[in-house]
């Protein structure tokens, strides 16, 4: 956060943060918004330098939400998002004003730079500060379009993710590298979209929505896909074959000769057989080759923290390093995945438990959790409560246009927010307009950061929510 160099007499120091510089100049502060103190120059340089990252590290963060009344800060994006702090949204949605298509009448305004360049130049430096307040486990949705320049398509949301993967770091607060990775690109497909006269090109139908997570060791992501599951549109059968989906191990040893004699019924001769190396990930192209098949695995799946410090406790007890086990297990670099909660973690293999019972001595606590198993049918099948949306989202425009000619739809804050905000988590729409973020997330109970350079959007902010609370640079 903080960065500093050495010129002459001087000291320069810089707030990643706030983007301001501080100067110590022959053991003297002078520097803005706010004095440190010792005016006369007793206090040494090193000491100046404690102060300051002191003042810096804790300058003006703003007090989070509480409840489900959006906070709604009127003013610039990157002064306000300086404010927030680190790893504390959840879940950004938003969509920043196109370049070169809108003017919105306001100094300062990003998406009227003379170059597309300038243009992503700036969102990146909105995304450098999202990614910092960004949670471990949160999600940015951003809507963005395309604009053209002499008939030509810019591929400005390409463009800019491109830079944003390659380009954006940050350090998270386990002093971790970190950056941006994309899990989606979306396809926002407008059924009323607009006509256009063109006559040398195709209408345009869609905008992209591009869905971005932290890109660090874990990955990690808060994902809840049976909250917006979508209704089958026909009814199917995903097991026709007149076996059951799971089996204990006395069932599935007894049934063993009539699925050899079913899987010899099906004689599949499709274009994978013999080129099994072309299937990929499809299931229903491994089911072709491979027929019917029962895999074997737990029947319950323990939190890997859990086992990690029951494990640890027993190894404590017994004063048995992780070394050792290897050696008794006959294992190289195994056993230390099993007393890690982060990425690289693992739970142990029914066989593993065993030993490491004989060897550790512990209880009989999770044993029935470890060890016992069932078979269960690999099949393609349809999920209770719907199906995954996918990445073709069919959402038409919003008709809502009082003073403001660029809201998407409802729907679409509505599904990223269910997705991929925890119901304790917050919402941000650095770009937030109209306010569509602040109201999907009041109704679904989040609480939500809504930034607006534009002042008078705030008032359809207001129209549009059930109550906000605002704050302006001046206060």
């Amino acid at each position: 956060m903080i960065r500093y160099k050495t010129k002459k007499d001087r000291l320069v120091i810089t707030d990643n943060k706030t983007n301001v510089k501080y100067l110590i100049r022959e053991q003297l502060a002078v520097f803005t918004p706010r004095p440190l103190g010792d005016p006369a120059g007793q206090k040494t340089v090193s000491t100046y330098l404690k102060l300051l990252t002191r003042t810096i590290e804790n300058n003006d963060y703003i007090e989070l939400p509480s409840d489900n009344v959006p906070l709604v800060l009127v003013g610039d994006v990157l002064h306000w998002l300086r404010r927030i702090p680190s790893e504390s949204i959840s879940c950004i949605v938003t969509s920043p004003p196109y370049w070169n298509l809108r003017d919105y009448y306001v100094d300062g305004q990003i998406g009227q730079e003379k170059t597309p360049e300038e243009y992503t130049d700036k969102l990146l430096e909105v995304s450098n500060e999202l990614l910092r307040i960004l949670k471990k486990d949160g999600a940015y949705f951003l809507n963005i379009g395309d604009t053209y320049i002499d008939k030509g398509l810019q591929m400005i949301p390409q463009r800019l993710a491109y830079r944003m993967l390659n380009e954006v770091k940050s350090t998270g607060k386990n002093r971790r590298k970190i950056g941006w990775l994309l899990r989606n690109q979306i396809i926002w497909y407008k059924p009323d979209h607009m006509p256009s006269p063109v006559k040398t090109r195709f209408t345009n139908t869609y905008e992209p929505i591009l869905f971005f997570t932290r890109d660090d060791w874990e990955k990690n992501v808060y994902f809840d896909i049976d909250k917006i599951r979508i209704p089958y549109k026909s009814d199917w059968e995903d097991n026709n074959i007149g076996l059951p989906h799971s089996l204990s191990e006395t069932e599935y040893k007894r049934l063993l000769p009539e699925i050899e004699k079913k899987n010899n019924e099906l004689g599949y001769n499709g274009k994978f057989r013999g080129n099994e190396v072309n299937i990929g990930a499809s299931p229903g192209g491994r089911a072709s080759v491979t027929g019917i098949n029962y895999i074997k695995k737990r029947k319950v799946e323990l939190p890997q923290e859990i086992i990690c410090d029951y494990l640890r406790e027993w190894r404590e007890k017994r004063n048995i390093s992780v070394i050792e086990l290897d050696k008794k297990l006959g294992y190289k670099y195994t056993a230390g995945h099993w007393f890690r909660k982060d990425a690289g973690g693992s739970l142990p293999t029914l066989e593993d438990w065993l030993k490491l019972k004989e060897i550790l001595k512990f209880d009989n606590k999770y044993d029935k959790e470890m060890t016992e198993i069932h078979y269960v049918l690999q099949t393609i099948r349809k999920h209770p409560d719907g199906k995954n949306p996918g990445d073709f989202w069919e959402m038409k425009t919003a008709k809502f246009n009082k003073n403001h000619f660029s809201v998407f739809p409802e729907e679409l804050p509505r599904r990223a927010i269910l997705a991929c905000c925890p119901p304790d988590g917050i919402v941000l729409d650095p770009f937030a307009g109209s306010g569509t973020t602040a109201k999907v997330a009041q109704e679904l109970n989040r609480k939500s950061i809504m930034i607006e350079l534009q002042p008078k959007f705030v008032d359809i902010i207001k129209e549009r929510c059930e109550e906000i609370r605002e704050v302006s640079y001046a206060d």
